[in-house]
């Protein structure tokens, strides 16, 4: 079982980068953080602030996440936070609903909450040629 912080960079290794928004957006909620889904619960990245430097250098703070009770109308918050417990260690304080809301093409009823994630990326070396 992989940590939060860790799942977080794998999302991010895989995904589009920054310089192409709409097909990040897709990939980010279209994947969730579990490899591979257990029950019916899954985490999202919902919100991100990317901060670019010169030659390449990347850093993208997680803002907010989304669990998506899979498939459902309706979220309990209780097993939502249960699920977070077990599942990443996180016991977040504004883990909140978002009513009338579904996930990305009907994937099911989320809560919105955010918790500490971070990932960087140094800038890519240059090659010098013999």
């Amino acid at each position: 079982m992989s940590t939060f912080q860790q799942a977080f960079e794998q999302l991010l290794l895989r995904a589009p980068g920054p310089v192409f928004p709409r097909a990040r957006e897709l990939y980010l909620r279209k994947y969730p953080l579990e490899a591979e889904p257990l029950g019916c619960f899954r985490t999202f990245l919902l919100r991100e602030e990317i901060q670019e430097a010169a030659g390449g250098a990347v850093r993208i703070r997680a803002l907010d996440f989304a669990l998506v009770h899979w498939q459902e109308a309706a979220i309990d918050l209780d097993q939502a936070a249960a699920y977070l417990r077990e599942q990443w260690q996180l016991s977040p304080d504004d883990l909140a609903p978002e009513p009338g809301q579904s996930w990305f093409r009907e994937g099911g009823a989320y809560a919105r909450f955010s918790a500490p994630a971070v990932y960087e990326r140094a800038a890519p070396t240059t090659l010098v040629g013999p």
